[in-house]
Formats: structure tokens, C-alpha cells, sequence
């Protein structure tokens, strides 16, 4: 067995082993996950994925990447092949990753959520690098029976790509001084958060963009609410942001919106739906379960900022 630079490997030699993982996070998340599997070999054919691989002979068994740029690296997935789990393979190809990540010039912080991980002591690996840590739950509803009635609090219509900059805006706004912000560097100005938007609008970066359960508040102040939803296999859909302007919350908005986006998907024949959300967002966490979705997979968002800079989070 030996690790090496993903970089030194073909699309051919990693292609199995991301067949293996598409079809895994099919079944465990409900995920298509071939557009994702797309795009990690379009970048090793461009020589452009930094990772690491562990093979087995001439075969890939186990693989980690990450993304880098000017502002932060990210860390993707980590999986190995079933027959080669639990012997901590993606444990050390997680520790190497993250030294490297944490060694990069030019990039003072490192993001990970380890949602599309196989490593089962993944999360334990942070901590002493001195990431920042928090629980975050992939939860799923099924859409076959009676869905709650939603609420008629504010008038809803459908999300218009005019809305892109309002609803990164709202989102903006909404997000100040949470948990999610300060370990999630997409939230941190208007515009990460419109690049956000964009991307889950115009490049289908959480599966295909659902315009029918994508929904906007209007008020006299503006855009009071917004749901992002989209498509991520035949059957399940997902909501990606549900953001509530801090004037309109408590007010039974956020119960509309969601409830008014899984009752599009369910008009569509989609059969269940899911989203992510950190443990300590009570108000979230209780709205969703409320709203009848369950636990489907535990995870972590981790975050590192290099010292003297901290990841400050929210008392």
C-alpha cells in the first residue's frame, strides 16, 4: 500500500474508485452524484485537483481532494473503496491533506464538512491542528404522505434570476454573527454570498436548480425571505438556503417557505427531500424536525484560520 499526489494518477486509474463512490452516496444520501464525479476528473485531466491517493498495487482504493484559491482551500471527499474502509486509510490521507492545506502560500484558512467522507475518525482529526469544530445533521422527509398545511403569513412567488442579488443580500444579512458564517467563509460578505447564489442558480452547484420550489418573500422593505431548492437525483430533492430577514423572523415565514418548496417537489413526483443543518441552529434544527425530517447522516463542519487570525464563533 502507498499514498501519493493525485496528481500523479490518470482519470482511467481514479475513475473505478469514483464510479464506487457515486453509486455509494446514491443510495446512503440520495444523490446523483455524477455531475460532481464529472468535474473531479475534468480537473485531474487538466492537471488541476490537489489531493492525495492510496493505491493498492496499480489500484486506487482510497482518494481525498481539495480546492484551493486566493481566500481559502476546501476540502472535498473522502472515501475508500468498502473492502479497504476501516483500516485508516482516509485518515491519513486526511492528515496529509490538511498539512498541506495548512502549508499552502497565499491561503490563511482551511474549510472542511465531512458529509462525503467514509472515514469514521475523520472528525477527531481536526481539532488538534487547531480547526474549530461544530455537528452537522443531513436530514431527509419523505414527500409520499400528507404534507402540514403551510401557513399564508406573506405572499410567495417564484425565485427570478433578478432576485440573485436581493436574496445574496438577505442571505447576507441574515447570516451576521452565526455559527454558520464564521465556519462557512461563503456568508461572509454580499458578495461570496452572491458568487453562492450564483452558483446554485446559474451552475447547478448542488444539483439541477429547482425553479418551481425556489420561492421569495416580498414586503414593503424588500426581499423578507428566500428557499433555494434544487434536484439532486430522479427522486429526492434539496433545500439548499432558507434565509429569513432578522425583521421577519418569528413570524412564521420560515415554516411557508419550506413547507411551500417540499409541496413543489412533492407536485413533481419527487419522492423525498433533504438538507444540511448545524446542530447548535436551534431555531433551524427545531424547525425542520418540527416539519417531520429525520437524521439520515451525521457530519462536521470544520474550520482553521492561520494564527494570529482565529475562527471567532458566536457565545
Amino acid at each position: 500500500m502507498r499514498t501519493r499526489p493525485i496528481a500523479d494518477i490518470s482519470p482511467r486509474d481514479l475513475r473505478p474508485l469514483l464510479d464506487e463512490e457515486a453509486r455509494h452516496w446514491g443510495r446512503e444520501l440520495f444523490w446523483d452524484f455524477a455531475d460532481v464525479k464529472n468535474a473531479v476528473l475534468g480537473s485531474l485531466e487538466r492537471r488541476g485537483l490537489a489531493g492525495r491517493v492510496a493505491q493498492d498495487g496499480a489500484r486506487v482504493v482510497a482518494y481525498g481532494y481539495y480546492m484551493a484559491d486566493s481566500t481559502r482551500a476546501v476540502v472535498g471527499s473522502l472515501f475508500a473503496t468498502e473492502s479497504h474502509r476501516g483500516r485508516g486509510l482516509e485518515e491519513a490521507l486526511l492528515d496529509g491533506i490538511l498539512d498541506e492545506t495548512q502549508g499552502l502560500a497565499g491561503s490563511d484558512r482551511v474549510e472542511c464538512q465531512t458529509l462525503f467522507s467514509t472515514a469514521p475518525a475523520a472528525d477527531t482529526r481536526f481539532a488538534h491542528l487547531g480547526f474549530t469544530g461544530r455537528r452537522r445533521h443531513y436530514l431527509v422527509r419523505d414527500l409520499l404522505g400528507l404534507l402540514p398545511r403551510a401557513p399564508h403569513v406573506f405572499k410567495l412567488r417564484p425565485f427570478r434570476r433578478d432576485d440573485i442579488g436581493p436574496a445574496a443580500q438577505l442571505i447576507h444579512r441574515s447570516h451576521a454573527g452565526s455559527l454558520d458564517a464564521a465556519l462557512n467563509l461563503t456568508y461572509a460578505t454580499p458578495a461570496t454570498c452572491r458568487g453562492f447564489v450564483e452558483t446554485l442558480v446559474l451552475r447547478s452547484g448542488c444539483g439541477r436548480f429547482d425553479a418551481e420550489a425556489s420561492l421569495v418573500a416580498d414586503g414593503g422593505e424588500g426581499c423578507l425571505g428566500v428557499i433555494l431548492a434544487s434536484q439532486l437525483s430522479k427522486l429526492n430533492g434539496h433545500i439548499c438556503q432558507v434565509s429569513v430577514a432578522p425583521q421577519a423572523q418569528g413570524r412564521g415565514l420560515g415554516t411557508q417557505l419550506v413547507l411551500a418548496g417540499l409541496e413543489a417537489m412533492a407536485r413533481r413526483g419527487l419522492r423525498s427531500a433533504s438538507l444540511s443543518v448545524t446542530v447548535e441552529n436551534h431555531r433551524a434544527y427545531d424547525l425542520y424536525l418540527g416539519l417531520g425530517f429525520e437524521l439520515r447522516r451525521e457530519f462536521a463542519a470544520h474550520a482553521w484560520a492561520r494564527p494570529p487570525a482565529r475562527i471567532e464563533v458566536p457565545a
